[in-house]
């Protein structure tokens, strides 16, 4: 099998666990209960991470291309602990994320095992204000909205917006430059990402 087929089978696999991740969540847009921090107290496992709106830019020799995003997470084994008096936020373990990059009619993909959640500082401290959480490290912080909480399920959305391009291996770069016939000076992601924690 080729790489272009392997390519193509891989971004096939991604579209239908979005499709299943989107038809399994609901609920992202509002909560309509207030949230204490006592609900959150205690350990976590990570169970679903996706992106959704997500756009990238690329740019090259003082250019940009922009084209279309997605992310998905798999294989989870992380676990999530929300402390109290302090509020410290700790993460452990480790999943498989996978991306899409789509622009100028290719489409390339990226994987990586993550061992902290992406964009969610950890260790951090964290504080809960009208169902928004914040976490705090060294100066840097990163909000993000509960819109889905159960007792036993909660969804966070976060805004992110990072340059990914440490993130590709030296085969993805090749492909990149070539289709670009130019070297790359940095590739962005801009999604608003989902990440639900279940006990």
């Amino acid at each position: 099998m080729d790489k272009t087929n392997r390519m193509k089978k891989t971004i096939y696999y991604i579209l239908i666990l979005l499709v299943a991740n989107f038809t399994s969540c609901t609920g992202n847009d509002v909560v309509d209960q207030s949230i204490t921090e006592e609900d959150l107290w205690g350990s976590w496992e990570v169970s679903e991470l996706y992106t959704e709106n997500g756009t990238t830019g690329v740019y090259f020799n003082g250019q940009s291309i922009t084209g279309a995003y997605l992310g998905v997470g798999s294989d989870f084994n992380m676990n999530a602990l929300f402390e109290g008096n302090p509020n410290n936020f700790y993460t452990s373990g480790s999943f498989t994320f996978n991306g899409t990059i789509s622009f100028l009619n290719e489409q390339f993909t990226t994987q990586q095992v993550v061992d902290s959640i992406p964009s969610i500082l950890s260790p951090a401290s964290w504080s809960l204000q009208n169902n928004t959480l914040t976490f705090s490290r060294e100066g840097e912080t990163m909000v993000s909205n509960i819109v889905y909480f159960n007792n036993d399920t909660l969804r966070l959305k976060s805004a992110i917006n990072e340059n990914i391009l440490d993130q590709l291996d030296a085969t993805q770069m090749q492909q990149l430059n070539a289709t670009l016939n130019l070297p790359l000076d940095s590739l962005t992601v801009n999604a608003a990402l989902f990440i639900t924690l279940t006990k």
